[in-house]
């Protein structure tokens, strides 16, 4: 399998600045293909700073780009002097081919299979340049963005399951593996009553045999992180006689 990676950027941009754990309800998927992803680094800090989810990948693989949700594939052809590689055939979605000179437009018949090819990087602020195109072609894809399923947010609190972060309003919050995965059945339940028993099962499986005071001891340590108080809960409620619940 080609080598590949996700670039993941916590930098944020200036006109769209998001505080500490701000939380993207929606977002574009964009995938870019660059044997030298680091002459990038300004756009995808850019397009992850506006919400936009990025993959990079070093080398075209067609098998696992068709497994992916695409909505914007962007190719990187600014090195080499080799054959520009026409639009991969699989991907329906629109697609930005980026050159390092405008004569590789005219030279090389592949670039006419995108939907768009820019010059980067182009003036001071190249990024300025780009992100304007990469918006219209977005747009105009007819594509919404999809849901964020790996982060869930409930009042104050912002969950990413992905990342194993919490944030508390601006607040990181540092749990356990034992109290994020409780917290995360309860989110999981959204509100669904919850025996303590049924929580050891979700979390350490029908196989272990603790005692459920376990159970108490975690969500005690989790309310406590959490600033929630058990008579007046924000999070976790508890139901008397039975166990817990996510509070409304």
């Amino acid at each position: 399998m080609q080598q590949q990676f996700r670039e993941e950027v916590s930098v944020r941009s200036n006109d769209a600045d998001l505080p500490i754990g701000a939380y993207c309800e929606t977002t574009h998927s964009i995938v870019i293909i660059s044997p030298f992803p680091h002459a990038l680094h300004e756009l995808v800090r850019e397009l992850t700073a506006k919400c936009y989810d990025v993959l990079v990948f070093h080398h075209l693989d067609e098998q696992a780009l068709a497994a992916l949700r695409i909505d914007l594939l962007i190719m990187d052809a600014t090195y080499g002097t080799s054959q520009l590689r026409s639009r991969p055939a699989a991907i329906t979605a629109p697609a930005l081919l980026l050159v390092k000179r405008t004569e590789q437009l005219s030279e090389q018949q592949a670039a006419s299979s995108y939907d768009e090819s820019l010059v980067w990087p182009a003036g001071s602020a190249p990024a300025d340049a780009v992100l304007p195109r990469i918006q219209s072609l977005l747009s105009g894809s007819g594509r919404q963005p999809e849901e964020r399923s790996d982060q869930v947010q409930r009042k104050d609190l912002v969950v990413d399951f992905k990342k194993m972060s919490v944030h508390l309003g601006n607040a990181r919050v540092d749990l356990t593996k034992t109290e994020f995965d409780l917290l995360r059945v309860l989110l999981e339940t959204n509100g669904t009553v919850l025996s303590r028993q049924e929580m050891m099962d979700r979390i350490w499986g029908d196989q272990y045999f603790g005692g459920s005071n376990t159970v108490d001891v975690h969500v005690k340590s989790l309310r406590h992180k959490l600033k929630d108080n058990p008579k007046a809960p924000q999070y976790i409620e508890t139901v008397r006689g039975v166990g817990y619940r996510l509070a409304d």
